[in-house]
């Protein structure tokens, strides 16, 4: 939560009212992602250590492993959705995005709304990994090969000539 904070304070005061420029905008919502992507991979290396845990109580027919999946993705829900209220809260209100008068609340529910929902989705994403590398550095590895990619293709580092 201080970290959600702390770097939507950096961020919204590095793009401070920046409406007005796309670049700007682009950026900021380039960042926004970035960033959330990070703190999704952060939240990984917790998931190898209860892994002996899980296939001991495995093997020992506590539980089947679909209801441990489940729990585990719903019990990360409610962080990503705090990380994505904190941050994308000082970020939306920093830059500036609720410029349009008519429309501001309408436009801050939809940006907090595409924050959480993005840091649930690459969080969940990223916890396939957990479940498919054996060890945390092939993870850590695999999971920062797919950051690239996605930066490549989110169209803010590379952009299109004409």
């Amino acid at each position: 939560l201080a970290q959600d904070f702390i770097m939507g304070l950096i961020a919204g005061t590095l793009f401070w009212q920046g409406w007005e420029e796309t670049t700007s905008v682009f950026g900021i919502l380039f960042q926004s992602m970035f960033f959330i992507s990070l703190g999704a991979m952060l939240k990984v290396p917790p998931q190898y250590a209860v892994r002996g845990i899980l296939y001991k109580q495995q093997d020992a027919n506590f539980f089947p492993t679909w209801t441990y999946v489940v729990g585990r993705s719903l019990a990360s829900i409610a962080s990503s959705c705090i990380d994505g209220l904190v941050y994308g809260s000082l970020i939306f209100w920093f830059v500036g995005l609720a410029h349009n008068d008519g429309a501001s609340f309408g436009n801050y529910i939809m940006f907090v709304l595409i924050t959480s929902c993005s840091s649930v989705g690459i969080g969940l994403l990223f916890s396939i990994f957990s479940a498919v590398t054996k060890d945390r550095s092939s993870g850590q590895a695999l999971m920062s090969v797919l950051i690239v990619i996605l930066i490549l293709f989110s169209g803010f580092t590379v952009r299109f000539c004409r």
